[in-house]
């Protein structure tokens, strides 16, 4: 009897050790048991090596790398740094985390200038090995290391990433890959799934690729409002980062995710719930499949009562985390840099009577993606000048437009507008939203 309860014990233990221990995607190396490591030997422009990596769910890597890339005949590899002056406060991680918290440029670097460019690359062999220097990002093609998250280990998952399993709708057996929101969800609960919660760009780039070549244009999400406008996740998981298109129009209670050919897709809009769509279901990975229709009668009560309205604004409020602060810059115009997201005003927007001000804004997102300007209201007498970041003029919109968005072939753009005919000719000035894409 003692022998059988051991024996119990000891697989017990096994099976959650198993479950728990960190592992990779195919391909892909554990590294100190928190990130996954993948080194590509074949030579890719910056911008193309950082779309390798965002087809992963993930982000070149700028650390550990040298042991990975060191065995490769080419003596430079791309590191997921962008640095947009001469120095290192303005170099920025392309995971999204923030300014480098250490770095190891050589004497002299960063150098951003004519000649030198905001991408970073590192030596890997020679008198400089290890050191970081400065490079235009479109110079030359560079080996390049993907760093992905870890997850754990789970046999019965095909898609894998970040302790979460992915089940696209079409991909699995049953008669209505495409069908509503109550329908869908029912589906994903019969699986021990939910429709999907999405709380960062890596895990929208990652979504986005269980969707190549599918010729699926749109996705239903796992949220709905409980107010006007004002979403949660339904698996009660906090609604701590969006990626609502800023142009969108369409009202409804239910969320979709736009997977067109265009190329800033991956963002969201308010949707019919009756809306007939294909989905995504997501569960933690690791935890046991039931068959379809079996799941556990206290856990499905659970989630019943997580999407009861009844109890949506009491969820939201004790467990929603503080909302991404998005940045206000009417009032700094000729001033620093900004990093986005964040939405820039013309000066004193929106009063009808807009001062005389001649205003300059420079803004980015993070080097692995590139940079929308999404115009939510636009009145201006003189046009206003976006000029990417070699000087080259994108666009100059001007007088009364619907609104419309200017899509930056880099990171970086500049904004120019002088405000000095607006009031006098009753334009009231200019509001632009600005994502990563």
């Amino acid at each position: 009897m003692n022998s059988h309860i051991l024996f119990s014990l000891f697989f017990l233990f096994c099976s959650t050790y198993a479950a728990s221990t960190p592992t990779c995607p195919d391909g892909f190396k554990l590294v100190n048991r928190k990130k996954c490591l993948k080194s590509f030997p074949d030579y890719k422009l910056h911008d193309e090596a950082e779309a390798v990596c965002r087809g992963y769910g993930g982000t070149l890597d700028n650390r550990a790398v040298s042991d990975l890339a060191g065995g490769h005949s080419n003596p430079f590899v791309w590191l997921g740094v962008y640095c947009f002056s001469n120095v290192t406060t303005s170099c920025y991680l392309d995971d999204n985390s923030g300014p480098l918290t250490y770095s190891n440029f050589a004497t002299g670097y960063p150098k951003r200038d004519a000649q030198y460019g905001g991408c970073v690359y590192m030596t890997t062999y020679g008198p400089d090995v290890g050191k970081w220097f400065s490079s235009p990002c479109e110079y030359t093609g560079l080996e390049y290391v993907c760093e992905v998250p870890s997850t754990v280990d789970d046999k019965a998952c095909t898609h894998n990433y970040n302790g979460n399993c992915y089940l696209p709708s079409h991909e699995l057996s049953i008669n209505t890959p495409n069908t509503t929101y109550s329908t869908a969800q029912n589906i994903c609960k019969s699986i021990n799934a939910r429709l999907v919660s999405i709380h960062s760009k890596p895990e929208i780039d990652y979504i986005k690729s269980l969707y190549t070549n599918s010729g699926i244009q749109q996705i239903t999400l796992g949220a709905q409002a409980f107010m006007q406008d004002t979403f949660d996740w339904t698996d009660g998981s906090s609604f701590d980062y969006d990626n609502f298109d800023p142009l969108a129009t369409t009202k409804g209670n239910c969320l979709q995710m736009d997977l067109s050919s265009r190329v800033d897709n991956g963002m969201w809009s308010q949707i019919n719930c009756q809306t007939v769509n294909y989905f995504v279901c997501k569960r933690k990975a690791g935890v046991a499949v039931t068959v379809a229709g079996e799941t556990d009668q206290k856990e499905e009560e659970e989630e019943e009562k997580d999407v009861n309205p009844k109890f949506k604004f009491q969820m939201a409020t004790e467990k929603r985390e503080l909302p991404i602060q998005h940045l206000d810059l009417s009032d700094l115009c000729n001033s620093t840099l900004f990093i986005a997201p964040g939405v820039i005003t013309s000066f004193g927007y929106p009063i009808s009577q807009p001062p005389a001000t001649y205003c300059t804004w420079k803004v980015a997102v993070v080097g692995a993606y590139r940079l929308g300007i999404y115009f939510t209201d636009f009145s201006v007498m003189y046009p206003v000048n976006i000029y990417d970041e070699k000087n080259n003029l994108l666009a100059s919109p001007k007088y009364e437009m619907k609104p419309f968005s200017v899509l930056a072939p880099y990171n970086m753009v500049a904004l120019t507008h002088d405000s000095a005919k607006d009031a006098e000719l009753q334009f009231h000035g200019f509001s632009a939203t600005i994502l990563p894409y």
